[in-house]
């Protein structure tokens, strides 16, 4: 903890209080789709497919522009802020497609400031220790989201399940999201201009290292890998989806998602920590494996297996994310658009998997999709763990991989 830069910090409090929101809002969404509006389970799948591809699609942007003008935190700024102030207006939506278009805008916040948050991570963090900063800031992160499923679970237990409480808690959102703009603004250094001063004066630095062909070639193994994770794992909104349907009440579906991050407090800085060592091939396939356990407990028609499949999707969903987050942070060529590249094809994958998951389940049946989902996840992880290989090792020097 004491080689961990103070920026490292700061940042990962404003992602708390961003994440806080984001968290009181998101287990409400498929609730107020599906159950307030009655608009249905394709619906909601085009709501996420829409804000899925606008959340990482445009992710891309913020990285070319941080490696083209050496800049992150004007980037974050706008980010941050976007996302702050149209949560709450999500309480004024009365369609699908208003909710798509207010949830589309909120996650263009985010888009804008990914990659640079990342980029500004890497370049606060020494070398040997990417893991450990990325650990420590999405052990912040999560924690936000926390936080914000158990005020979402409160709230919803002592004033009742109402159209107008779940809209006054969509209003309530600008409150962490304004905190977390502030220690942005105060509290945060925008330290990759400084980096990039000093690494230039290398001799083997040169404007080459700028275009694509310099672009580390081992990333689109791992790319792959995790783009197709992502295409099969199911949308924590299905899950929580799947838990309605099973008889979990309302009240008590921000918690699963409460689970899930909570599982993920628990294990992100201890996993960035063994990252470091031992390399993120194996965390990889820890991700794949819990994804498929996560799959396979939601056959069950009982709650204890959803809560276990809440706690494997926490695992998947940390695992994977760090493990991809430290291995781009390894590389030293192109940084900010390996970032950018990260969550494009992210962001195509997970569009084509909530449509590919609405669908059916509103017109065939739940356990079409589970079935579709497991069987994906199972033979990626075959396939990797008998193609030893296919994950090619960094071009960085003790990289660890």
């Amino acid at each position: 903890m004491l080689k961990i830069s103070p920026n490292i910090f700061a940042l990962g409090w404003v992602s708390f209080f961003t994440d806080m929101a984001s968290a009181m809002v998101k287990p409400l969404i498929p609730i107020y789709v599906v159950i307030v509006l009655n608009q249905g389970m394709d619906k909601l799948g085009y709501v996420l497919a829409i804000t899925t591809l606008v959340s990482y699609l445009l992710r891309w942007v913020g990285g070319y522009l941080s490696d083209k003008f050496q800049i992150t935190k004007p980037l974050l700024l706008i980010g941050y802020s976007l996302s702050a102030i149209t949560k709450p207006l999500l309480a004024y939506t009365s369609t699908w497609v208003s909710v798509a278009a207010i949830s589309a805008t909120e996650r263009l916040g985010k888009a804008i400031r990914s990659a640079p948050k990342d980029m500004l991570i890497s370049a606060s963090a020494q070398q040997q220790n990417q893991g450990k900063a990325f650990g420590l800031h999405k052990t912040l992160d999560i924690a936000g989201e926390t936080i914000g499923g158990i005020i979402a679970f409160l709230l919803l237990s002592w004033l009742g399940q109402s159209a107008d409480l779940i809209r006054t808690m969509f209003e309530l959102t600008i409150i962490p999201g304004i905190i977390g703009v502030l220690i942005l603004i105060f509290f945060v250094k925008d330290t990759v201009k400084h980096s990039q001063k000093k690494s230039t004066k290398a001799p083997h630095h040169s404007p080459s290292n700028e275009s694509w062909s310099h672009f580390d070639p081992s990333l689109w193994s791992w790319f792959t890998v995790y783009f197709l994770a992502v295409f099969f794992m199911l949308n924590d909104a299905f899950m929580v989806m799947r838990g309605s349907e099973i008889g979990i009440g309302t009240h008590w579906l921000p918690l699963l998602m409460v689970v899930s991050a909570l599982t993920q407090t628990l294990i992100s800085y201890r996993i960035g920590k063994r990252l470091d060592a031992q390399g993120a091939q194996w965390l990889l396939r820890l991700s794949l494996w819990a994804g498929v356990l996560s799959t396979l407990l939601l056959f069950f028609h009982s709650p204890t297996a959803i809560i276990l499949a809440f706690i494997f999707q926490g695992i998947f969903v940390v695992g994977g994310f760090n493990a991809l987050r430290s291995r781009i942070g390894q590389t030293t060529q192109n940084k900010g658009k390996a970032y950018g590249l990260f969550y494009l094809g992210t962001a195509i994958a997970m569009a084509l998997g909530n449509l590919l998951i609405g669908l059916p389940w509103e017109q065939v049946s739940v356990y079409a999709v589970l079935s579709l989902s497991a069987i994906g996840l199972i033979g990626l992880l075959v396939v990797v763990t008998g193609m030893k290989g296919w994950l090619a090792n960094s071009s960085v020097h003790n990289a660890g991989i």
